[in-house]
C-alpha cells in the first residue's frame, strides 16, 4: 500500500516537473524544521519533530520510484551530499533542545554521536570498495616499448545466431531461473527488485543501522524519553553496525 502511494506521488509529481533533486531539496527544509522543533525541547516540539522525519522518509520513498535522472551524476551527487547535510542539521537541533532542558553534555553527546557515525560510514564505504588488482601490469611509456613486426589480421569468426522466437524466449527465461543467486545479492523480479522482509533481512537492515533506522530511533526517543535518549541509542546504534560488519567480514573470510 505504502509503495503504491509513494509511486502515484511520484507520479504526479513528474507530471508537474518536480525533479529528484527538488524532492531532495523538499526534504532538506523539512529536516530543518524538525530541528526547530526539537531545539524547543518540549513533548510538543519532540513530537512535531518526529512527524518531520517521517515526512522526510515518506520523501525519500518518493523520490525512489521517480523514473527521471536515476542515473545522472550531478542528481546522485545532490542526494548524497543532502542525505547527510540534513541529518547534521537534525542533530544540532537535538544538542539545543538538549541545552535548553538544562543538560550540560549535551553538545558532548552530539559529537559523540557524529564520531560515531563517521566511523560507520567510513567502515561501511571501506568494505563495499571493490579490491584492488593482485598483479597490476606496469605502465611502459612509448619510449621503453619495443618496435614489434607486422601482424596479419586474425580470421574472422561467425558468431552462432540466437534462438529467435518463442524458442529464445524459453532459453533465456530457463538459464534466468537456473541462474544462482549470489550470496546477500537481491533477487530481482519482474517488476524489480524484491525486498526481503523474512526475520533475517529485517535484522540485517535494522543491524545495518542506516539512515531511516537512525530517523525512527530519534522520532522514538525524543518522544519517549529526551535527546540524551537519542543521542545514546545512535552511539550505540552506529557500535552494532560496525560489530555486525567487522564479525560478518571475518566470517565470510574464514569460510572454506
Amino acid at each position: 500500500m505504502t509503495g503504491t502511494l509513494a509511486r502515484v506521488t511520484a507520479r504526479i509529481l513528474e507530471r508537474r516537473h518536480v525533479t529528484r533533486s527538488g524532492v531532495t531539496r523538499i526534504s532538506l527544509v523539512a529536516a530543518v524544521g524538525a530541528a526547530v522543533w526539537f531545539s524547543r525541547a518540549d513533548p510538543v516540539g519532540a513530537v512535531a519533530g518526529s512527524a518531520l522525519l517521517g515526512l522526510i522518509l515518506c520523501l525519500d520513498a518518493v523520490r525512489d520510484r521517480m523514473r527521471a535522472h536515476r542515473r545522472d551524476a550531478l542528481t546522485l551527487w545532490t542526494v548524497s551530499m543532502v542525505a547527510q547535510l540534513r541529518e547534521y542539521v537534525v542533530y544540532v537541533g537535538l544538542a539545543f533542545g538538549a541545552a535548553a532542558a538544562g543538560f550540560s553534555s549535551a553538545w558532548g553527546w552530539a559529537a559523540g554521536a557524529l564520531i560515531a557515525l563517521a566511523l560507520r560510514d567510513a567502515l561501511l564505504v571501506a568494505r563495499s570498495a571493490p579490491p584492488a588488482p593482485s598483479n597490476p601490469k606496469p605502465l611502459a611509456l612509448p619510449s621503453q616499448r619495443r618496435p614489434e613486426g607486422l601482424r596479419l589480421p586474425e580470421p574472422r569468426v561467425p558468431r552462432p545466431r540466437k534462438p529467435s522466437g518463442a524458442a529464445g524466449e524459453a532459453a533465456t527465461e530457463t538459464a534466468t531461473r537456473a541462474r544462482p543467486v549470489a550470496d546477500g545479492a537481491e533477487a530481482v523480479g519482474p517488476a524489480g527488485p524484491v525486498a526481503d522482509l523474512s526475520l533475517v533481512g529485517l535484522a540485517r537492515l535494522a543491524m545495518a543501522f542506516d539512515q531511516p533506522t537512525r530517523f525512527l530511533v530519534i522520532a522514538v526517543a525524543t518522544v519517549a524519553f529526551d535527546a540524551r535518549i537519542a543521542f545514546l541509542s545512535l552511539v550505540v546504534g552506529c557500535v552494532v553496525a560496525i560489530t555486525g560488519e567487522l564479525v560478518g567480514t571475518s566470517s565470510r573470510e574464514s569460510r572454506p
